[in-house]
């Protein structure tokens, strides 16, 4: 049964099949972001929407993180001078976050960040806004895929 948008119930009133349907409904093409990594365009969904998307579909929402942790990998990164991907050892930024909504339960996401030098302030954004994204995909929030 679709949510009738002209008579939502009010936030504190929503039905798990609410929020479920609210969480699950496209964003307009103009909020999806687009970026290059390792040489191709990649979209995503910024934090604000994802953040915007829970606040307006849920009663209420929680998300904390559980774990987190530093290590040393050897990715392939982009060399801009090379034009191709080159092995190299990077630290990695790792987030384990949970998301609750109450109605329909708590769900968890990992978010993986590359430091580069001189983006600490990213890393300390960025995974744990993945493991929010994340987390709250499995709840069914829509998100671009390539």
């Amino acid at each position: 049964m679709a949510v009738d948008l002209e008579n939502l119930p009010e936030i504190g009133n929503r039905s798990a099949s609410d929020i479920l349907e609210l969480l699950a409904r496209p964003f307009k093409p103009e909020v999806i972001r687009s970026r290059r990594i390792g040489g191709k365009d990649v979209r995503y969904l910024p934090i604000t929407a994802v953040v915007e998307r829970l606040n307006k579909s849920c009663n209420v929402w929680s998300f904390r993180i559980l774990e987190r942790e530093m290590i040393a990998m050897k990715l392939n990164r982009w060399d801009d001078q090379a034009k191709k991907s080159q092995p190299r050892e990077t630290m990695v930024f790792t987030v384990v976050g949970e998301l609750t909504i109450p109605e329909l339960g708590t769900r968890c996401g990992l978010g993986v960040q590359a430091i580069d030098p001189g983006g600490a302030e990213d890393l300390l954004k960025g995974a744990p806004a993945d493991a929010l994204k994340k987390a709250a995909g499995l709840f069914g929030l829509w998100a671009p895929v390539d």
